[in-house]
């Protein structure tokens, strides 16, 4: 991935490019940039820097944690399940069902969970990304229909054992649609768990950090701008983005250069506030790209 690892973690505030010069310089583009100094090369002409974009089992759990609660209806229904019949929309519909299945597994929402995981695995043998679930997934499920978090670490393993089944075998054009409409759906259903605006709404907050979540999943998908689906997926995200920017107020700040057991981290340089606004628009534009996908 011409030098990127791109690690499915929890670091939402992560940022999305570091650049590097021979004299080992830097220049910091946005809040947080790890940089691993054992993947530095002899000549010290590249650092490798780990792009961190959580899955939308950590979102969800992080959003729960801080004071989110259930909301029924936010899903893809299934029944849109047979409007999805090219591979791009079966791949963008399977990123959309992935991250509700995350958030039914995470808010409790069990009983419809083993219909959307047997939805997501016919899906997923139609995208040639079968070899990505256990044979004995679905008894799993049933065994552990009543515990959440059972049905939160099974949904956490489905997403992650797919993306890295599509990453090795070739299919990083599914694999960015996936995470994209992943990512879309997961804005989408966090906004909708809001009721209101308050400037110490920590959900709200989050849904700020996404900003930088998204710069990171733009680096990462740009790997396949080349085809065309993945670059049409790319202008919606960047439309995206520019509400986060527009509406968003940022605030300036010093930076800070840290060693963390030899990750060096690069912090400050400003960061970027929600308010009122901001949550109005970015709820509007999401919902509109999510609507796209769906319909």
């Amino acid at each position: 991935m011409k030098n990127k690892n791109l690690y499915l973690g929890i670091l939402a505030t992560a940022s999305m490019t570091i650049m590097a010069s021979c004299s080992g310089e830097g220049e910091v583009i946005d809040d947080n940039v790890i940089v691993d100094t054992d993947t530095v090369e002899e000549n010290n002409t590249h650092l490798e820097v780990e792009y961190a974009v959580p899955t939308p089992n950590e979102l969800f759990e992080i959003v729960k944690l801080q004071g989110g609660e259930q909301e029924v209806g936010l899903v893809n229904p299934l029944e849109n399940r047979e409007n999805y019949v090219e591979t791009k929309e079966k791949a963008l519909a399977f990123g959309v069902y992935s991250a509700d299945l995350a958030y039914m597994s995470c808010f409790g929402i069990g009983t419809e969970f083993l219909k959307y995981m047997k939805v997501i695995e016919e899906m997923g043998d139609e995208l040639g990304i079968s070899g990505a679930f256990d044979e004995d997934l679905m008894e799993r499920i049933e065994n552990n229909e009543g515990d959440s978090d059972s049905l939160f670490a099974i949904s956490n393993e489905t997403y992650y054992d797919s993306y890295l089944y599509l990453e090795e075998n070739g299919k990083g054009v599914e694999l960015s649609l996936i995470m994209g409409a992943g990512y879309i759906e997961s804005l989408y259903i966090i906004c909708n768990l809001v009721d209101g605006y308050s400037d110490d709404n920590p959900v709200i907050e989050k849904i700020g950090d996404q900003k930088l979540v998204l710069e990171n999943l733009l680096d990462f998908i740009s790997t396949y701008g080349d085809d065309e689906s993945v670059q049409e997926l790319t202008n919606d995200l960047i439309s995206l983005q520019e509400v986060f920017e527009v509406t968003m107020d940022f605030e300036e700040s010093g930076t800070n250069v840290d060693n963390n057991e030899g990750k060096i981290v690069l912090s400050g340089g400003g960061n970027f506030a929600m308010n009122e606004q901001a949550l109005t628009d970015i709820t509007a534009k999401v919902t509109e790209l999510r609507n796209n996908i769906i319909n």
